[in-house]
This record gives C-alpha cells, structure tokens and sequence, in this order.
C-alpha cells in the first residue's frame, strides 16, 4: 500500500490538485534527491541548495496516490535550478524517479509543520480509520513537545505515548488494506 506520484491525467488527480490549489497546475519534477542530507527535510536542505547554487526554492505540495484507495497533499519545497529545471533534491526512504508537484505561491513555510491534505477514493472503514488516524497522528505531534523534533521522533513522554499507539494501530490498518487491496483497488 505505497504512495506513488499521482497521474497528471486523471481527472480525479486535477479535481484534487484544484481543491488544494485553485489556479495552480501539477507538473512532474525529476527527483535528484542529496544523499548526504536527511530524509523529509525539504525546508531545510532548498534554502541550503539555492545558497550554494543559486536558483530558488519553490513552495507547494507533493501530490502522492495509493491508487483507488486515496490521493495525499504533502506541503514541500523543490528548487528550481539557475536555468530554469525544477528538481526535487529532498531524499526519501524509497527512490523515486518523479513527483507530481503541485505550485502553491499562496503558502510559504513558516517553521511549522503543515498537515497533509487526503482525500479517500472509496468507502473502505479501515481507510476512513486509518486518514483519521493520519489526521490524529499530525495533532499529536504537533500540540506536544514533539512539535519541534523534525525527523525521526526520539522523545519520550505521553505524547510519544500515544503517538506509539497510533503509529501501531495504523501500521495494521495498513496490512489490512494491503491484503484486501494488494495493487490498489
């Protein structure tokens, strides 16, 4: 049940993307990622990128799907090269050789974290738990000491408490779904 970058073409894909950011177009970026730098670090690993060589950074969302089951907004910054190419240098745990990136010139990152925006593609109950619980997961981490820890969570307290919890209650989900749904629904 991975996420891959959403189909331009699909018209549920651009009825999403509209939601998220009326007026703006999703176009495919190659992905170049640093291997140096941490993983999900965009915010700070573009501004570090544009300083060394110039360019500048885009603000916007990753658009990401698990196919027929949802589509995901991950809020995220790309650099745009000096001669104009856009490229996501961000590393991740898995390789990925595009992402739909979806411009967004109304939001800028102001040091918070910015909770994704999903959307489910049917009516599953274990879907609409485990989006809920994604949603819950954000709220958790964010009013909490945990706040200000990017990366890997490392803290211990109740907040880390019941972030443990979901994160088990949604890996099983997940397994779930990926019985039921083995390549998407």
């Amino acid at each position: 049940m991975g996420p891959v970058a959403a189909k331009l073409d699909a018209p549920h894909v651009q009825e999403f993307c509209n939601a998220v950011a009326l007026g703006s177009t999703a176009y495919m970026v190659e992905c170049l990622p640093l291997l140096h730098e941490p993983f999900h670090q965009c915010f700070a690993i573009v501004p570090k990128q544009v300083a060394a060589q110039g360019g500048r950074q885009l603000t916007g969302w990753a658009i990401w799907e698990v196919p027929g089951l949802f589509i995901e907004a991950e809020f995220h910054a790309v650099w745009q090269r000096p001669d104009g190419a856009v490229v996501d240098v961000c590393p991740r745990p898995v390789h990925y050789p595009r992402i739909t990136f979806l411009p967004d010139a109304k939001r800028q990152y102001v040091g918070l974290r910015v909770d994704n925006t999903r959307k489910p593609l049917m009516r599953d109950p274990d879907l609409l738990r485990f989006l809920h619980l994604c949603q819950r997961r954000f709220v958790v981490v964010n009013q909490s000491d945990l706040a200000n820890q990017h990366g890997n969570i490392s803290k211990a307290d109740k907040a880390l408490r019941e972030f443990t919890l979901l994160e088990k209650e949604m890996a099983k989900l997940q397994r779930r779904l990926s019985r039921r749904y083995p390549t998407g629904a």
